[in-house]
């Protein structure tokens, strides 16, 4: 794995996130932990713990409370308003030469991030790029670890005999201080320092892994016109969670790839029906025996673990793909000399088919704050109002915001939700009247997919059932639960 230093200026955020639930658009952070240090793993900050209050439009998920021990109450009594709560994380994410990362941030906790700011007029995504900005993943990581060396970790397992990659199951394997599972500091903290001991065991496998979160490193990978070894987003236990492919075509920010355990001949033979019928393919289907599709699509700007193929493709990778290195050499060749222009057709009509499927998950009346990636992109001009209004008070911005035009339809529905989950003393007599109904709608009729009082208390009553239960804790919620509903009645 060749790799270059890291840039002496960089500096790696290692965060956390508790939250109430695990709907990435609907469910609210509850705690969030997080410090700075060097490449060398120096402290440069000193720790951030803070707490975010729910406001009264929402319910947790009892589970994810007796999971963390984070109630409702522990929130309001230590913690802040999102808006207070969310600019602060904001503030250490925006910091220029900042890697940002966790353990499975990139499908967790970056989601929670970027809807968090959404909610809170803030830009979801300028804290991912621009400055030296990238993000890492742990978890991903990890993964590559074992695929490429692992025997630099003591690697758990689950009682099926198979290896477990939970942050909890690695610290104690490798005796490291993690003190408190599900407190977002303590995983904070364990997570720089299973990175700590990867680094002074494996220092190139570390600084390579570093190098991918910088796109350029990892464009440069995908435009080599070479077979490419990646890690896979699913578990695939027979390759070490490998895939071996080849970039077939560039389109934006994202490549088309081919699967090279499959005969790339049989892309010459696609027509649009079978593209569309293994294209997504349920969990059904693919027991059913349907094959999906040997095209997948890598985003540079996603932290892809990539390396060069041919110099691990030997014995044991041969064995395990079921795919000689001549015949690889064949596969890739074919693909090299393949017709761009018939690929970009392909390209095209995959797109056509995630697009129609994508439209068809998302509800008729999908609300604005769930609607982060399906309401379409906000333009400058309208960013450059949130950004003005974001710098004055709660006053001023309930005020102003009324006599501004806004090109993104729902910005002004987004700003009063802002301002009566904030900053209730600044709503307008309006704003009263709409908060009410709309939190009517969500706790007691469950609108945009939100959980109603008839579900938290359900699963209250469920959870008062199992042996061991901290009965305290459920009756603190149940309170909690029925304090909201009184001020709706």
């Amino acid at each position: 794995m060749a790799h270059e230093g890291i840039p002496s200026e960089v500096t790696f955020y290692w965060y956390d996130y508790e939250t109430f639930g695990t709907d990435k658009k609907r469910d609210r952070p509850a705690q969030f932990g997080g410090f700075r240090t060097d490449a060398n793993f120096r402290r440069k900050s000193k720790d951030l713990l803070i707490y975010c209050s729910p406001a009264d439009d929402y319910l947790p998920h009892p589970e994810a409370c007796l999971l963390t021990g984070i109630t409702p109450l522990t929130c309001l009594t230590e913690g802040e308003p999102e808006a207070v709560f969310a600019n602060k994380i904001y503030k250490e994410f925006k910091e220029p030469n900042s890697i940002v990362l966790g353990y499975n941030n990139l499908k967790f906790d970056d989601e929670i991030s970027r809807f968090m700011f959404w909610r809170n007029l803030i830009n979801p995504y300028d804290r991912e790029y621009g400055e030296g900005r990238s993000r890492m993943d742990m978890f991903t990581v990890i993964k590559a670890l074992y695929a490429f060396k692992p025997e630099t970790l003591n690697w758990p397992l689950k009682e099926n005999g198979s290896v477990s990659m939970k942050l909890e199951d690695l610290t104690k394997s490798n005796g490291l201080v993690h003190d408190h599972a599900h407190d977002a500091l303590s995983d904070a903290r364990a997570t720089a320092l299973l990175a700590k001991k990867i680094k002074e065991t494996e220092p190139k496998f570390w600084d390579y892994a570093v190098s991918l979160a910088n796109k350029e490193n990892v464009q440069k990978l995908l435009d080599s016109q070479t077979a490419l070894l990646g890690i896979a987003d699913y578990s695939i236990p027979a390759t070490k969670n490998l895939r071996v492919f080849f970039p077939i075509l560039k389109a934006g920010k994202e490549y088309l790839c081919w699967d090279l355990t499959a005969d790339p001949s049989e892309l010459l033979s696609l027509n649009d029906s079978e593209i569309e019928a293994r294209t997504n393919l349920t969990s059904e289907e693919r027991e059913a025996g349907k094959k999906p599709l040997p095209l997948l699509t890598i985003a540079a700007n996603k932290y892809p673990f990539l390396v060069k193929a041919s110099p691990f493709f030997k014995d044991e990778y041969e064995q395990m793909f079921g795919l000689s290195r001549s015949e690889l050499a064949r596969r890739t060749k074919f693909l090299k000399e393949m017709d761009k222009s018939f690929v970009g057709n392909i390209y095209l009509k995959l797109n056509e088919i995630r697009k129609t499927k994508f439209e068809e998950r998302i509800p008729p009346d999908e609300d604005v704050e769930t609607a982060l990636y399906s309401g379409g992109f906000v333009e400058d001009p309208d960013r450059k109002i949130l950004e003005e209004l974001r710098s004055m008070n709660e006053f001023e911005l309930s005020e102003k915001s009324l006599t501004k035009d806004f090109q993104y339809k729902g910005m002004d529905k987004l700003i009063r939700r802002f301002i009566s989950r904030n900053y209730p003393e600044a709503m307008t007599e309006q704003d009263s009247s709409e908060w009410y109904l709309y939190k009517s709608q969500h706790l007691i009729r469950g609108a945009n997919g939100s959980r109603t009082f008839e579900e938290y208390f359900k699963i209250l009553d469920e959870l008062s059932e199992r042996s061991g239960v901290n009965e305290e804790l459920i009756e603190e919620l149940r309170e909690y639960g029925e304090g909201l509903q009184e001020d709706l009645q």
